[in-house]
């Protein structure tokens, strides 16, 4: 059973902020309005409020989850990584975060590796349907638009996994 002693302090970074950076991804390939990034951005504490439901007996996320829990408890905030003011950059950044964290588990979690890329996808996901696209006034528009449909390609295709 994979759990964060198995992991260097830098690797456990790159694991608590996978879920994060896929938020930041899906928000930046489709800038909508102030509420819309909002809800996007909240997709993280949602997805660890309901880790224990969704694990599925994924040992990996539910080590993030406890860990992620207890920084909450203890008032931590969990460190992003320095990003860049230019958002091409960023989405670059957050890219490779996810080719890096593809490798690192299919080296030190083989059994965790598909079940945890799947769940920061889903954060991905859920950001991406967080906030209707489009409309006028909350009627019509998209759950998810072309950009950030194209998003969550990507990012599937980085984690290397089919969705």
């Amino acid at each position: 059973m994979v759990k964060k002693a198995d992991f260097t302090a830098e690797e456990w970074k790159d694991i608590l902020i996978a879920p994060q950076m896929a938020s930041i991804y899906i928000s930046l390939s489709s800038p909508g309005g102030l509420f819309g990034t909002i809800k996007e951005m909240m997709v993280y504490s949602r997805l660890i409020a309901e880790a224990e439901i969704t694990a599925g007996g994924n040992a990996l996320v539910s080590a993030v989850a406890e860990d992620v829990k207890g920084m909450i408890e203890r008032k931590e905030k969990l460190e992003m990584p320095e990003m860049s003011r230019n958002l091409e950059e960023i989405k670059t950044q957050c890219i490779k975060t996810f080719r890096r964290l593809d490798i690192l588990l299919k080296e030190k979690a083989p059994d965790d590796a598909d079940g945890y890329k799947r769940w920061v996808y889903k954060a991905a996901k859920n950001s991406a349907e967080a906030a209707r696209e489009g409309g006028f006034l909350g009627f019509g528009g998209v759950m998810v638009n072309e950009a950030e449909a194209d998003a969550l390609k990507e990012i599937a295709g980085a984690l290397y996994i089919a969705v």
